[in-house]
C-alpha cells in the first residue's frame, strides 16, 4: 500500500492542536487509521491489487484503482470496525471503570466516526453505499442533498463550537458537491493520444476534459464531446488531430 501525504496536512496539525488539544487530534486521527486500515484488509480479500492511501486534512481517504467484487463489504468493514472497536473498548471499562475516565473521548470518537461514515451523504461510506446498492438517479440526488445538508450542520457546528475539525470538514463536503454536480475534468495535451480521454469517475461516467496545448488551454470537451471521439476516431489518434474543427 502506497501512502501519500495531502500538502496540508502537516499545516494543518498546529491548528488541530490549538483548537482542539494534542491528544483530541492524535485519538482522532488513531480512529480514522483503523477505519481505512479496515477498508484496507478487506479491499485486499476483495481482490484490490493498487491501493493508496491518501492522509488529508480531516483524516485520511483510501484510494483503489480498477474494479474489483464485493466493494460493498468493503464500505461497510471502516464504520464496522469503529463499531467493534467502540464495543471492546467499553467492555473494557466496564470490567475496569477506573478506564473510563481516559478512554472516554476514544469510545465516543469510533462511535461518532461509524455514524458520521454511516450517513447516506457522498462521498462517505453511507453515500457510497447507496449508489452502490441504488445505481438510479434517485439516489445520486439523494446523496447530493444529504451531502449539502450534512455541510451546512458542520458550518453551524463550527460557529458554534470553533472547533476546525467541522470547518474543515464543512469545506471538504462542499467542495465534494461542487465535484460531484460538475465533474472533475480531465486535464490532457494535445499531443497524447486519444485513448488519454478515456478515464471515468467513480461511477463509470466518462469525465470532461480540458484540451491543453503547453500551459495554454485549447478548448473544453463535455462527457458526450469525449464518447464522441472516441467512437469517431482510432484510438492511438493525437487529440490535438481529432480536435481540429474545435480549436
Amino acid at each position: 500500500m502506497k501512502v501519500k501525504l495531502h500538502p496540508l496536512f502537516f499545516a494543518s496539525i498546529p491548528l488541530y492542536v490549538l483548537f482542539g488539544g494534542v491528544m483530541g487530534y492524535l485519538t482522532a486521527f488513531l480512529a480514522v487509521t483503523i477505519h481505512e486500515m479496515a477498508h484496507y484488509t478487506v479491499a485486499r480479500i476483495a481482490g484490490a491489487k493498487e491501493l493508496t492511501l491518501l492522509l488529508m486534512p480531516y483524516g485520511a481517504v483510501l484510494e483503489a484503482k480498477g474494479e474489483f467484487p464485493h466493494f460493498g463489504w468493503v464500505l461497510i468493514a471502516g464504520p464496522f470496525a469503529n463499531i467493534i472497536l467502540a464495543s471492546f473498548t467499553l467492555s473494557a471499562c466496564w470490567i475496569f471503570p477506573e478506564l473510563y475516565g481516559y478512554l472516554k473521548s476514544f469510545i465516543a470518537i469510533n462511535v461518532l466516526l461509524a455514524a458520521l461514515n454511516l450517513l447516506p451523504a457522498y462521498p462517505l461510506d453511507g453515500g457510497r453505499l447507496l449508489r452502490l446498492m441504488f445505481p438510479a438517479p434517485w439516489a445520486r440526488g439523494a446523496t447530493c442533498v444529504m451531502t449539502f445538508l450534512l455541510s451546512g450542520g458542520a458550518l453551524c457546528a463550527f460557529i458554534v463550537t470553533l472547533r476546525l475539525t467541522y470547518l474543515i470538514f464543512a469545506a471538504f463536503l462542499a467542495l465534494t458537491i461542487l465535484v460531484t454536480l460538475f465533474g472533475r475534468r480531465n486535464k490532457v495535451s494535445e499531443d497524447r493520444p486519444l485513448y488519454s480521454l478515456a478515464k471515468v469517475d467513480e461511477e463509470g461516467r466518462l469525465r470532461p476534459a480540458i484540451v491543453k496545448r503547453g500551459r495554454k488551454r485549447l478548448c473544453r470537451l463535455t462527457s458526450a464531446e469525449v464518447a464522441s471521439l472516441l467512437i469517431s476516431y482510432p484510438p492511438s489518434t493525437p487529440i490535438g488531430e481529432a480536435i481540429k474543427g474545435k480549436i
